[in-house]
C-alpha cells in the first residue's frame, strides 16, 4: 500500500480547508494524484482546485503535446524535489503544494 502525505500552503489551505492529510494512491502518479485523488476528496471545492493548479481551457485541463496535464505556476515538491508531473508516487513520500511566489522590484 502507498500511502503519501500532502501539504497545502497559501490559498489551496483556505480552499481545501486543511493544512496537511494522507492518501493511499497505489501505482500512481503526481498527475493522478492531482487530477482525481485531492479533487475526489474535496468534491465541493474540485473544479476551483483544477483551475487552481492546472490551465484550463473553457474549465478542462489543457495537457501538451505529450498528453501530459499543463501546471499552471504552483511549486509543487515530492520529499523536496521537483518532479515531473509523470513521476510515479512512492509509500512515504511527502508532497508539498506551494503557492507562486511573486512581487519584489
Amino acid at each position: 500500500m502507498v500511502k503519501v502525505k500532502v501539504k497545502y500552503f497559501g490559498r489551496l489551505r483556505e480552499l481545501l480547508g486543511v493544512k496537511e492529510e494522507e492518501y493511499e494512491v497505489e501505482g500512481a502518479t503526481l498527475a493522478d494524484l492531482l487530477l482525481k485523488h485531492i479533487p475526489s476528496r474535496h468534491s465541493d471545492a474540485a473544479d476551483e482546485w483544477r483551475q487552481s493548479i492546472f490551465v484550463t481551457i473553457r474549465g478542462e485541463v489543457a495537457v501538451n503535446r505529450e498528453g501530459i496535464p499543463a501546471l499552471k505556476n504552483y511549486f509543487i515538491l515530492v520529499g523536496g524535489r521537483s518532479p515531473e508531473i509523470t513521476y510515479r508516487l512512492k509509500d512515504g513520500d511527502e508532497v508539498a503544494i506551494l503557492p507562486p511566489v511573486g512581487g519584489g522590484r
